[in-house]
């Protein structure tokens, strides 16, 4: 078995790597779901809108993909088969692929499509390389889950980039309700499929001896699935109906304007975030998976439509009517 082979590799790389730590930590969490939903956010509010809604769309695409291939493998992290390596990270999703391998190659990856810089590009490509590096020196994935990741990126921004232009043509030319119908099935299918992979798998038990070492892990829950897909639906149709309704946020508009829009942005983030989350219960079930979509599906409401009509209501921001030119390729930031 390829991981048999793999596993004394991670334990030269942890033992070579082990004063750096809190670097590979670090390293690691710029390419978590979490620093992309703080990244997003920023250019969407305050560098372009449209590059901002493009990252987006290419980062939750991914998370949705590598969720779904994760439940479809159901294979092991590094810390789950061998007592020789300690977890730099504990995570109860499956390993292949690996998602910061897969989201910092896509996300990244997207980000210097639409800088067109060369310099920047050879940055993101170091750090996508550094990502993926440290996910093998914290001992949470194989060699082979980095490898994956990559691949599946790779492809993903292929596709995403060869049918962009066909994509933008047709979404300025759909009307608001076939809009926030093609936002709803689509986020159907994001919820449908690993349901489905669940049901199939529903007789499988993990193994013991990864629960001896992996403690208390459930791969096969929905919870990531339905955080995704409540954010699809939230940023697509949010985005659709301002575009729809009023056009475009001005992100380079203003200075200090811009700090001001990021923070009360972050802030509202927070408070639909962390508030709902206080006050949902979570122990109901489907009520509790339903409610935690319900969530989610706010915050991304927020980020798209809600927060850019705040700022133009406050004067921090300003919204364009006028519709974005089809033939316009990214490379704005």
């Amino acid at each position: 078995m390829i991981h048999q082979f793999e596993l004394p590799i991670i334990e030269m790389l942890q033992n070579a790597a082990d004063s750096l730590g809190p670097f590979w930590s670090f390293i690691s969490f710029l390419g978590d779901e979490t620093f992309y939903m703080l990244f997003m956010p920023l250019v969407y509010w305050c560098v372009d809108a449209l590059a901002g809604f493009r990252i987006g769309v290419v980062l939750l695409l991914n998370t949705f993909c590598n969720g779904f291939l994760k439940m479809l493998f159901r294979s092991p992290r590094p810390y789950w088969v061998s007592d020789k390596i300690p977890p730099g990270a504990l995570h109860g999703s499956f390993g292949l692929p690996s998602g910061h391998a897969q989201g910092s190659i896509a996300v990244w990856g997207w980000t210097a499509v639409e800088v067109k810089k060369r310099w920047v590009t050879l940055v993101l490509a170091l750090l996508v390389f550094l990502i993926g590096f440290s996910r093998l020196v914290l001992g949470v994935h194989f060699i082979t889950d980095v490898l994956v990741g990559w691949l599946l990126g790779a492809l993903l921004i292929w596709i995403f980039a060869r049918h962009l232009r066909q994509f933008r043509q047709n979404l300025l030319q759909m009307s608001l309700k076939t809009k926030l119908f093609w936002a709803f099935l689509t986020t159907i299918l994001m919820i449908l499929l690993p349901v489905l992979v669940k049901i199939l798998y529903s007789s499988w038990q993990i193994p013991a001896d990864w629960l001896a070492r992996a403690g208390e892990i459930d791969p096969l829950s929905l919870k990531g699935a339905l955080t995704n897909a409540g954010l699809w639906f939230g940023m697509t149709a949010g985005f659709s109906v301002l575009l729809h309704k009023k056009g475009i946020l001005r992100a380079k508009q203003g200075d200090w304007q811009k700090l001001v829009r990021y923070l009360l942005g972050i802030l509202g983030v927070f408070v639909l975030y962390a508030g709902l989350g206080r006050v949902f219960p979570r122990n109901l079930g489907v009520l509790s998976l339903f409610l935690r979509f319900l969530r989610y599906a706010l915050v991304g409401l927020w980020v798209s439509w809600w927060s850019p009509v705040l700022f133009q209501k406050l004067g921090i921001g300003e919204i364009d009517p006028s519709l974005p030119d089809p033939s316009a390729e990214p490379g704005g930031l």
